[in-house]
């Protein structure tokens, strides 16, 4: 089952864009752990589903594949995407401005980084109390293509499915296996021969790397 990303933001489904930008960066200095003392591990795994429900519903082109086929991506989408970096970096930016340590970063993001830098921590960006995240010289602007510049890029890689002719005419839901994983796909009505399903960052899924899966549906 999809997660409701909107009611883990705690938005309606036709929340503007920017509703759900001021939702994201409220609720993750809400469940900074560093706020939780008592409930470090619990505020950790909302920090993560904030995050992961902000990667699709903070982009648009995601947001509206799920709005339509419920598809999922990864957590690692955030990094991926201008719309969600730049508030992703904003949110950093926040946390700095509040005094809040933002290391724990590295525990839900390891996967992200994972074969690409292991030398790369957000350890190194931190500071005292009070001291800003980001420094710079003067007019110069940081932001994460900077930082995490070694990310690995997505790469998307496709494959094809068969349906018969009444499933594509009504749509169905089909499962694809991949390294051992199950990814549901679903094909919309009236798809034809050649027509392609796109499963935004299912390759974080099922091979631990960025990048979608293209499918191209065959119909018998």
């Amino acid at each position: 089952m999809a997660k409701d990303y909107y009611k883990i933001l705690g938005v309606p489904a036709n929340a503007s864009d920017g509703d759900i930008k001021k939702a994201y960066r409220k609720l993750a200095m809400q469940y900074h752990p560093d706020r939780n003392p008592q409930q470090q591990t619990w505020a950790n795994e909302k920090f993560k589903e904030i995050n992961e429900a902000y990667a699709v519903l903070g982009d648009p082109h995601k947001r509206s594949q799920y709005d339509r086929f419920g598809t999922v991506g990864g957590i690692g989408d955030i990094f991926n995407s201008p719309f969600t970096r730049t508030t992703f970096q904003e949110m950093m930016r926040d946390l700095g401005g509040a005094s809040l340590r933002f290391d724990f970063l590295d525990d839900i993001f390891g996967d992200v980084m994972k074969g690409t830098n292991p030398s790369f921590s957000f350890r190194s960006f931190g500071g005292r109390p009070g001291r800003a995240i980001f420094e710079a010289q003067p007019g110069q602007e940081i932001n994460l293509d900077d930082i995490l510049g070694h990310v690995r890029r997505p790469e998307n890689i496709h494959c094809e499915l068969a349906v018969s002719q009444l499933q594509a005419s009504r749509g169905v839901t089909k499962v694809l296996k991949r390294r051992g994983k199950r990814l549901e796909v679903k094909i919309p009505a009236g798809v034809t021969t050649g027509s392609v399903v796109r499963l935004r960052n299912a390759r974080q899924i099922s091979d631990g790397l960025p990048g979608d899966i293209l499918i191209k549906v065959i119909v018998r």
